[in-house]
């Protein structure tokens, strides 16, 4: 008599979905939780309710909704990644930075090239948070070595080189 393991099923059904919007944005990542993928999705940092997100330390990557960027090695629609240690706490500010971009009410102007990604081309998010003695910083720097050694470059938006190097 063979038994069909429901909970097996509907585990390799949410990677197989997950794995369907990783292959087209976040495919990136290297060795990353591949089985399990991004804790959550974002659909709309400008519209979408924050207060569910958790107060815990993560990395996010913002993405266009539908614009690729052009980089040395291919095109990518990742626009940010970013680090934090509260993600609801960061993203709401993305999300007010983004607000007052839109309406054109912003004072700090070195912040803007990054929200005006965001404004033109639409943003959305995923995140990652840690999971046991696991550091943002080092999380971070893992998934910005993979972007970097995929398309040659760090994301649009990102104004600094954050990752580690490792000299020869």
């Amino acid at each position: 008599m063979e038994f069909y393991n429901c909970r097996l099923s509907v585990q390799y059904y949410q990677w197989v979905n997950i794995n369907k919007a990783m292959k087209r944005e976040l495919m990136f990542i290297k060795d990353f939780r591949p089985v399990y993928g991004y804790d959550k999705q974002i659909d709309n940092l400008e519209d979408d309710d924050l207060t569910d997100l958790p107060s815990k330390p993560g990395v996010y990557i913002i993405v266009s909704f539908k614009t690729k960027f052009i980089y040395p090695i291919g095109q990518s629609k990742v626009i940010y990644i970013g680090k934090t240690d509260n993600i609801q706490r960061r993203l709401k500010e993305h999300q007010r930075n983004l607000i007052n971009a839109i309406n054109d009410r912003f004072n700090e102007c070195w912040h803007l090239d990054r929200y005006n990604y965001m404004r033109y081309h639409g943003a959305k998010v995923y995140y990652y948070t840690c999971r046991g003695y696991q550091e943002s910083k080092d999380l971070e720097s893992s998934i910005i070595e993979s972007f970097y050694d995929r398309y040659g470059s760090i994301p649009v938006a990102n104004g600094a080189r954050s990752f580690r190097c490792v000299k020869d």
